[in-house]
């Protein structure tokens, strides 16, 4: 489709090229008539009227050509954004990690418009200078004289040269003016984002000065490329220059040699002057070309990069369990001089509740992140779902099964009820209210002015973290997976919410199969399994009962938090308020 627009515009091209030879003959012809004393009325209105004619059906011409060009790049332009769209989401947090979200929005941004400017304006402009280029030159040999066009073309290989070498030049000022605004958009980006923590920190000054400096690099960098860019025009104005003066001399000594008469030479001088508007469009395009050179290699190198984590083409059977199967000999991430997980292995019975903790950085967020398949896990390892090794298994099939409800929740933009219903865009006003009480966050929604209209902040600023973790939470819930992998869910509740929320679980979806990871024992004394992990390995495992007999690590953290928990529930049955590191902690009067 893009190739037959774009041959709809490059002939309309040639025929408007062709036609804007005629108004420059056609005065040749009435300045031959002049001086030859044989122009009459006639003749004289024909001439006029050719011109208008020319005129109106270029006018024309250049309205198809031009709607046909613009309208096949801006849907090459789509097609590629929908593609970029599509890596980021098939591209690892391993890639993530390693590149800055301003580098990325530039991509998305600035490198793009590069690219259809340069599909766009760029492509009409070489085609149009080349064609009319062309076509005014033959016209001049042809119509007027070869001779003349030779001697007045005679400067112009020196314009050869001098692109060539700004056009180096340009390509590397423009890669680093590029590379120069990723790093302006991360900088704004990440203050911004982090604006609140810029002004309780008192950084303010801090942050100016570091967004002033690569402010300064970024318009230095732009500098050094219109610097080059403007040395163009007046490149290509000098040589122009230099043909003129050469064809007024050689002409005039044609003239009175008899070789072309005074019309023809008018007609060779407009066609000369119509040269001048190809040649700054090639200038200017030369530019446009480079930008867009520069870019779309920065996009190839992001198109390039490697999916890890490559989607199998199986599917789980409409009647498969949701039980799970853990074989994990060793698993390390890119980069990294030590194993994240070694010799990790259990299972997760269909409807049971399978517990994970130990210490920070014991490898516990890690095994969430592989059920999910978003690293790669190399052979003999491998994770199983109803039998199914999980890296054979289609995307879709995999995290149907799955819900999961991170460590640091992430809301969109919309309203409450839109992201609770992230999962199930088509669920009912009551599906959505119901998970919201299982969640233990209803009635807070409901007393909010606009309830489940409330329009959320950017990333949930609105909410507290609590009302985050429940709002992901019901979201899970809602979204009926059979599996849910809850990492740390109730870390920033308080005991009674966590309480009930534990409570909805266990009567209203008995049915789910839970992995579970937490820093808080009282989580975990009903479930089936536990594995407490340190340094990437299994130290204990067995049931709540088991492990407080071991007198382990997890005997000890549990011992601890029961005592804070006794503590602080007769403080708030007394009414009293604990003062705890000089913080005071009030109960309920």
């Amino acid at each position: 489709m893009f190739s037959r627009h774009y041959l709809i515009a490059f002939v309309a091209l040639q025929v408007v090229a062709l036609i804007n030879l005629v108004p420059s003959w056609l005065i040749g012809r009435v300045v031959d008539g002049i001086s030859e004393k044989t122009l009459d009325t006639q003749m004289m209105v024909l001439y006029v009227v050719g011109i208008i004619v020319s005129g109106v059906v270029m006018y024309c011409l250049r309205f198809v050509w031009q709607s046909k060009l613009y309208g096949a790049s801006i849907a090459i332009t789509r097609v590629i954004r929908s593609e970029l769209f599509q890596k980021f989401l098939l591209l690892s947090p391993v890639f993530y990690a390693s590149r800055s979200t301003g580098e990325l929005m530039a991509h998305a941004t600035n490198d793009l418009n590069a690219v259809e400017e340069t599909m766009g304006v760029g492509i009409m402009t070489l085609v149009d200078s080349f064609i009319a280029g062309i076509t005014i030159i033959l016209g001049m040999i042809f119509i007027v004289s070869g001779e003349l066009t030779a001697v007045a073309l005679m400067p112009f290989p020196l314009l050869v040269l001098m692109t060539r070498r700004y056009g180096i030049k340009l390509h590397k000022a423009f890669g680093k003016a590029q590379s120069a605004f990723s790093d302006l958009t991360e900088e704004t980006r990440e203050t911004v984002s982090g604006i609140r923590a810029v002004r309780s920190h008192g950084i303010g000054q801090r942050q100016q000065k570091r967004f002033v400096k690569v402010l300064d690099d970024t318009v230095e960098a732009n500098i050094s490329v219109a610097k080059v860019d403007a040395a163009f025009a007046p490149t290509i104005q000098l040589v122009y220059g230099l043909s003129f003066v050469i064809s007024l001399v050689y002409g005039a000594w044609l003239i009175e040699q008899g070789s072309i008469t005074v019309g023809i030479f008018t007609t060779f001088t407009l066609y000369l002057g119509q040269l001048l508007g190809p040649f700054m469009q090639f200038g200017w395009q030369f530019n446009v070309f480079q930008r867009g050179d520069t870019s779309w290699r920065r996009l190839e190198r992001l198109f390039s990069e490697n999916t890890e984590v490559v989607e199998g083409d199986k599917t789980l059977p409409n009647d498969g369990n949701a039980c799970m199967s853990f074989d994990i000999q060793s698993f390390t991430y890119k980069q990294a001089n030590r194993k994240a997980l070694d010799r990790v292995t259990f299972d997760l019975p269909s409807g049971g509740l399978v517990g994970i903790t130990g210490p920070t950085g014991s490898g516990k967020s890690t095994l969430l992140h592989l059920a999910l398949r978003q690293f790669k896990l190399d052979k003999p390892s491998s994770i199983l779902l109803s039998g199914i090794p999980t890296d054979s298994l289609t995307f879709d099939s995999l995290r149907s099964k799955m819900a999961w409800v991170p460590q640091k929740p992430h809301l969109f933009s919309g309203s409450i009820a839109e992201n609770i219903a992230l999962a199930k865009p088509c669920a009912q006003q009551s599906e959505i209210e119901h998970v919201a009480e299982m969640a233990g966050i209803r009635a807070e929604i409901v007393a909010m002015p606009e309830g489940f209209n409330t329009l959320l902040r950017e990333g949930g600023t609105n909410l507290s973290g609590g009302q985050k973790q429940r709002l992901t939470l019901a979201r899970a819930l809602l979204s009926g997976a059979d599996i849910l992998l809850l990492d740390d869910p109730f870390s920033a509740l308080d005991m009674k919410t966590e309480v009930l929320v534990r409570q909805n679980l266990k009567i209203h979806y008995p049915h789910k199969t839970i992995l579970l990871v937490t820093q808080r024992l009282t989580n975990l004394i009903e479930a089936d399994h536990i594995l407490v992990l340190n340094d990437g390995q299994v130290a204990e495992r067995g049931s709540h009962h088991e492990l407080v007999n071991i007198q382990g690590w997890y005997s000890q953290v549990y011992q601890r938090q029961s005592q804070l928990g006794q503590s602080i529930n007769v403080a708030v049955i007394k009414g009293t308020v604990v003062k705890k590191n000089g913080i005071k902690v009030a109960g309920d009067e």
